[in-house]
């Protein structure tokens, strides 16, 4: 079954795929959902980071988010920026994407390891040694999520 693929209503709003791409990379963190077994949905707000196409989060080893994905690994993801609520206008200036993919669980601990670098690297670039060590730390203990990404659309009201 392919990605849903309904139509953005504001096509005035619409961005590009590069300025969605851009706006995914610089988006801070983001609602991943997923479904249960029971068709129930489960949002949860984490930190991302983008590495080649594809995004990477991480999570405990257990709980809700990874017993969902083993029972379901389609995805959806939203990050918003640039959200400032106009009121004299009853309105919102943000951007937004969307984000449809197929989940996977990192096993293999090179390409773990190399994930969660650079989610670290992302948030705290200024201090490498840190990052490693930190990982080196927590690397057995931190499940690590690669989204790949099947369909991207983002939008904007500026």
């Amino acid at each position: 079954m392919s990605v849903p693929n309904h139509p953005i209503r504001r096509r005035d709003r619409a961005l590009n795929e590069a300025e969605t791409q851009r706006l995914l990379e610089e988006a801070e963190w983001g609602v991943l959902a997923t479904v249960d077994e029971a068709g129930w949905p489960y949002a949860v707000p984490v930190n991302h980071a983008v590495v080649e196409g594809a995004l990477i989060i991480h999570c405990a080893t257990v709980g809700h988010k990874l017993a969902n994905l083993a029972f379901n690994p389609k995805v959806s993801y939203c990050a918003v920026t640039q959200a400032e609520t106009l009121p004299l206008e009853l309105a919102t200036r943000y951007a937004s994407v969307i984000v449809f993919g197929q989940a996977e669980l990192l096993m293999d601990e090179g390409e773990k390891r190399a994930a969660l670098r650079a989610l670290g690297l992302r948030f705290a670039a200024a201090h490498p040694d840190l990052v490693d060590r930190e990982v080196d730390r927590d690397l057995f203990r931190t499940a690590v999520l690669r989204i790949r990404i099947e369909r991207a659309t983002g939008k904007a009201r500026r």
